[in-house]
């Protein structure tokens, strides 16, 4: 699910939540939304096999998302985080997230079609890592910034820094005029890392270059990926709703040099996804 996480656009993903159909339902004359929200879903993701590969596997993942008013949220796209702050445009709070290992075996248990790759293979796998840290963010009508800064504390020790700028609008007037929004989010993004991170996943020390037979590369840090992303959730019912993702990002620096990418994979990353899920709701009890 780690490299899920690098090539989904997750501040899309937040983008569009926030002017989620549930939540727009009540310009409709339809209930508010309630306290507690969840969502349940499943989808497929077309994707590299790992950050910078060339080769690309289809994963079916599950789609799970709880959030309780305009406060905490918990899912595979956003981590778990606290809105401390969330007045006025501004959100300010504390995240969570776990990037899931990544083996040099080149196995992935979500995936269901394309091949293992074997270009890791030497050169060790980096386990599971809960990384900690911040969000901050300002929303002025359809326009939003948020910047996301984690530390990894076991796995890949490494800091990262997520940045990015979406329009997220309802386009559903283009289409019909009555009925649920149809929401449609897009903007850059961009990741920066520090040279524990880069060398972790691009840096190649002697014994790792022994048994991979790549040359050895010191990989410090920088920008480590730049690109757009796109989200667009299409209404089925009020309740179930589909997600299509698309994404592209190359990498930069002293990842796109490195002779992972150089030898064995590409600087060219894209994804496209699609998720079908349920949402449902209920109040605290008064």
């Amino acid at each position: 699910m780690n490299r899920i996480r690098h090539f989904i656009p997750v501040y899309a993903w937040l983008a569009a939540s926030l002017v989620h159909p549930a939540m727009a339902a009540a310009d409709d004359g339809l209930p508010p939304p309630k306290d507690w929200d969840f969502r349940v879903g499943v989808g497929t993701v077309y994707t590299p096999a790992f950050l910078g590969s060339k080769d690309y596997q289809l994963l079916l993942v599950p789609d799970l998302r709880v959030a309780y008013k305009d406060r905490f949220f918990l899912s595979e796209e956003e981590g778990m985080g606290y809105n401390v702050v969330n007045t006025d445009g501004w959100r300010f709070g504390p995240v969570a997230r776990l990037a899931f290992a990544r083996n040099d075996n080149g196995n992935n248990p979500f995936r269901i079609a394309g091949p293992k790759s074997d270009a890791l293979v030497g050169l060790g796998n980096v386990s599971d890592t809960l990384e900690l840290g911040g969000f901050g963010g300002y929303t002025w009508k359809e326009w939003s910034a948020l910047v996301e800064v984690r530390q990894g504390v076991n796995g890949h020790d490494g800091l990262i820094s997520d940045l990015s700028f979406n329009y997220t609008g309802d386009i559903s007037h283009a289409f019909y005029q009555e009925g649920p929004p149809l929401i449609l989010s897009l903007g850059p993004e961009a990741s920066l890392v520090d040279s524990k991170y880069s060398e972790t996943y691009f840096g190649v020390n002697p014994q790792q270059s022994f048994h991979s037979g790549l040359p050895v590369y010191n990989a410090n840090g920088g920008l480590l990926k730049y690109g757009v992303a796109a989200t667009l959730i299409i209404p089925i019912t009020y309740k179930i709703s589909a997600t299509m993702v698309a994404g592209f990002a190359r990498l930069s620096g002293d990842a796109a040099d490195s002779p992972l990418v150089t030898q064995r994979g590409s600087p060219n990353q894209a994804t496209i996804s699609i998720f079908f899920s349920y949402e449902f709701g209920f109040n605290n009890r008064r």
